[in-house]
């Protein structure tokens, strides 16, 4: 697990090595074990290397091919390459060291792009081939590692994250035209940013480019085609189990020692379950925990742990230390926290980073096997009128938030936007109510992506959903755990992401996705045996932050709130648009107001043009 970032010049300038230390320090972070530039006339390589196999200097980065042809810098880890390492010794290659660049290189160089369907593993990586001279640049299937770029008719740049495109020159500016998208989904989806200029290359996409300008993005990987394609699973449970837990094996390669994000819910502790039915020991788990808050699952994870002879870690992260944290993950974020928690995720982290450099996570459970509360409106969905008349002839007094919040869902129109809107925390009534009358939202990847599910899942709204989230929400997800645990320096890597899984499980019927109170039916069935009850009953909670409870009770967070409460301008039409003050006065006199969320995504924002921006 590394940071990469390099240019590529269409004009006759030379890359200096100056430019790409400078890249490369704003990503130190991600890589503090190791660092290296290199340079080729129009063409340079800055690397950050965090050491997770061969952490000898053969691992070295940036790595070229023994006649210098092909050079490469890589960010992530491909966990089946020792499967490939006798084929390619067949073929004439003597290996010098055992890291995964080293394999990854080679197959490309003997089999070109099309190696990418072979590799399992997270991975963001650039090759230069001086012959041909263009570059190779591609990303994982589902996005689990980042990479960001910069493209116009002088130059070409990419990097692990926006910040080291920023070292280079490149301004720091807005995009209004997607601030609209970000307020309604809280996520930019696709290949654009909140930047001007700075754009992701997609999951499961590649690129070349050349010094003349040339720039070609190809899709390499359609996870609708791969389903489709897929042989039928005859027994859904036994493919399952023997799947997942060869993904959590594969993900303990390692030359260094590994630990688990353990919340206490069901996915990190089946996966935290699965190493002991494995064999494996010495392993430690990382929890983060709320002190006098409702939602707290420390004790479960302590009990679950003690259980497994796995020494148990927690922190509570609060005041002073909650403060420094959150302005730290947003500079590393590069954009506004969304999720609310990314201070936790750093600061567990951090403390991880003291006793292991991998963690596992069961990040992307979720969006694939259906386990939000807001998939289990989709059950149903067919009876959406009849549900929305009920709701609205009940008497206000006997709706709680969340029917509320049904209730206005249901509102919308037609089944493509309540698919769109799903993981939206505000509908459009809402930001009638709030002064904007039309958001004007425009983003042809969320379209295409929804045509995709339709084409993909005639007649299957929940797996419509499932797939549309994927693509999207998962996105953000990612994007967010991705940048949290490589500011400690820490690889963090997600076992139900496999391709294997998802391409597995968009096969399978709906019921062993959806059915049951938790949804996750075949992971609840693979591993209940393994975990005990108060795991397997105890209601979904996720790492959820007790936010308006700790700005009140620090100074500091208490000082940053009453700006941000004044200021209340953020010099962006779309913004400046929707009023705020009712629902904040009623947050400052200790009541509860439904648009809770928006004020607090208001407040990241606020925070991130202040310390940011």
């Amino acid at each position: 697990m590394c940071g990469i970032a390099g240019i590529l010049n269409f004009t006759d300038e030379l890359v200096k090595e100056d430019m790409l230390y400078r890249m490369g320090e704003a990503i130190k972070h991600r890589g503090p074990d190791d660092s290296g530039v290199w340079t080729n006339g129009k063409v340079g390589f800055a690397h950050q290397r965090l050491s997770i196999i061969d952490t000898s200097k053969d691992g070295h980065q940036p790595m070229h091919a023994s006649d210098r042809r092909y050079s490469i810098i890589f960010n992530g880890e491909i966990y089946n390459h020792n499967e490939f390492r006798p084929e390619l010794k067949a073929k004439g290659f003597n290996f010098k060291s055992t890291s995964d660049t080293e394999v990854l290189l080679y197959m490309y160089i003997t089999y070109g792009a099309s190696m990418l369907h072979r590799l399992n593993g997270m991975f963001a990586f650039a090759i230069w081939d001086e012959q041909k001279k263009e570059l190779f640049v591609a990303r994982d299937r589902f996005g689990v590692k980042p990479l960001y770029y910069y493209l116009d008719i002088n130059k070409f740049i990419f990097a692990s994250e926006s910040k080291a495109i920023f070292a280079t020159g490149v301004a720091k500016e807005v995009n209004s035209a997607n601030l609209n998208e970000w307020l309604m989904y809280r996520y930019v989806a696709g290949e654009n940013t909140l930047y001007k200029g700075i754009h992701k290359l997609l999951p499961g996409h590649s690129a070349i480019i050349k010094p003349n300008g040339y720039f070609r993005d190809t899709r390499w990987y359609h996870l609708g085609e791969r389903i489709l394609s897929h042989a039928k699973i005859n027994n859904p449970k036994k493919w399952f189990e023997e799947t997942f837990h060869q993904s959590v094996k594969y993900r303990m390669m390692a030359d260094v020692p590994v630990g688990v994000l353990l919340s206490g819910g069901l996915d990190s502790s089946s996966i935290t379950a699965s190493l002991k039915l494995s064999g494996f020991k010495d392993i430690s788990t990382y929890n983060i925990g709320f002190k006098d808050y409702v939602n707290d699952e420390s004790n479960i994870a302590r009990q679950f742990s003690d259980s497994l002879n796995y020494p148990f870690h927690s922190i509570n992260l609060e005041g002073n230390d909650l403060y420094h944290t959150l302005i730290q993950s947003i500079h590393h974020l590069d954009e506004p926290l969304v999720h609310m928690n990314d201070p936790q995720i750093l600061a567990i982290s951090r403390y991880a980073k003291k006793h292991v450099k991998v963690l596992l996570s069961g990040e992307g459970a979720d969006e694939i096997m259906g386990g939000y509360v807001r998939y289990k409106t989709f059950r149903y969905i067919k009876f959406r009128n009849q549900m929305y008349y009920i709701l609205k002839l009940t008497p206000e007094k006997y709706k709680s938030n969340r029917l509320k919040k049904l209730e206005r869902y249901l509102k919308i129109g037609g089944l493509n936007q309540k698919i769109m809107c799903n993981a939206s925390n505000y509908f459009e009534s809402d930001f009638d109510d709030l002064g904007i009358n039309y958001l004007g939202i425009s983003n042809d990847y969320r379209s295409r992506i929804m045509q995709e599910a339709r084409l993909v899942f005639p007649n299957n709204p929940t797996k419509q959903l499932l797939y549309y989230d994927q693509h999207t929400y998962l996105q953000s997800l990612n994007e967010r755990n991705d940048s949290a645990t490589m500011a400690a320096g820490i690889e963090c890597r997600e076992p139900f992401q496999d391709y294997r899984i998802i391409e597995g499980i968009g096969t399978l019927n709906t019921n062993w996705i959806t059915a049951g109170k938790k949804g996750k039916k075949i992971l609840f069935e693979t591993m209940k045996h393994h975990l005990p009850e108060n795991i397997t009953s105890f209601r979904k909670i996720g790492l959820s932050v007790p936010w308006i409870k700790q700005i009140k009770e620090n100074e500091n967070l208490s000082e940053l709130w009453n700006s941000f409460v004044n200021s209340h301008k953020f010099n962006h039409e779309i913004l400046d648009k929707v009023d705020l003050k009712p629902a904040i006065a009623i947050i400052n006199n200790g009541e509860s107001s439904h648009y809770e969320s928006l004020v607090l995504q208001y407040f990241m924002y606020y925070i991130w043009t202040q310390n940011h921006l």
